[in-house]
């Protein structure tokens, strides 16, 4: 279930962390369209390093606080694979926080797993 007032609380650009459970760190940018048809789609455009293209994100769930996003699949080149992530979060003003999975499309368990830290790096709707 989307609530259009929790999907409009993610728009804009965050900027963040994913430090996974050996301490292994990523930085990537999360983008949310503010416009009418990204708002529909419930989609993001998602970024991981350097070696990772723009991948497509599906906000499966958001509530006034929290969420839930399905990333890709993308192909990640530590894994060397095909990969989906799911990001469940909170968001807290300007800052979104949670736990990540990374998962083999198919497969059940995780083959990375941790936490992640983002930043709202524009001013592009503040609102709680």
């Amino acid at each position: 279930m989307r609530n259009p007032s929790a999907v409009a609380g993610l728009s804009g650009t965050w900027r963040g962390e994913l430090v996974d459970e050996h301490g292994t760190s990523e930085a990537f940018t999360l983008i949310r369209d503010a416009s009418s048809d990204a708002a529909v789609a419930g989609r993001f455009l998602f970024f991981v390093t350097r070696h990772v293209s723009p991948t497509g994100v599906k906000l499966l769930e958001a509530a006034n606080e929290s969420f839930v996003a399905l990333i890709g699949p993308y192909y990640h080149p530590g894994e060397e694979a095909e990969v989906v992530t799911v990001l469940e979060g909170m968001r807290r003003g300007t800052v979104i926080e949670g736990t990540f999975h990374t998962r083999l499309p198919g497969w059940r368990d995780s083959i990375r797993s941790g936490r992640f830290t983002a930043r709202r790096a524009d001013g592009a709707n503040k609102a709680a």
